[in-house]
């Protein structure tokens, strides 16, 4: 499926408001060809060249977050706290729903599991239940 045809399913054409990077690279190109006008796209995995071009004509903006840092230096740990818990809330609200492969897998098929992400057969992120 192509950026066009996943925003045309899922958006009617318009894009979406906001999109979360976590991949980088041509996802984060791909997120600037999906986002709608006046739209926002924030990535984790940020650095490279990536043309904003598609973003400019869109009006979009554009937000890198570094989430180690926090982490790794204890500057800004309160703030970054204060974003899960933000997220939490529109988790729960059912405001904030990620997008999953149909499929689950077990630890014995994740093989399978990583194929489906290799192949781009996976309509969203694979989940692989350790516990069955």
């Amino acid at each position: 499926m192509t950026v066009d045809d996943y925003v045309a399913r899922y958006t009617g054409g318009r894009g979406f408001d906001v999109i979360y990077d976590t991949v980088g690279g041509t996802t984060l190109d791909a997120s600037f060809n999906a986002v709608r006008r006046f739209g926002h796209v924030v990535s984790a995995l940020g650095w490279g060249t990536h043309a904003l071009a598609p973003l400019s004509f869109r009006a979009g903006t554009y937000s890198g977050v570094f989430t180690l840092l926090p982490l790794l230096t204890n500057e800004g740990r309160a703030h970054h706290g204060e974003i899960l818990r933000e997220a939490t809330g529109l988790v729960e609200a059912g405001k904030l729903r990620p997008r999953l492969d149909p499929r689950r897998f077990g630890l014995g098929s994740a093989g399978a599991a990583h194929a489906a992400i290799e192949d781009r057969s996976a309509e969203g992120k694979i989940v692989i239940d350790i516990a069955g």
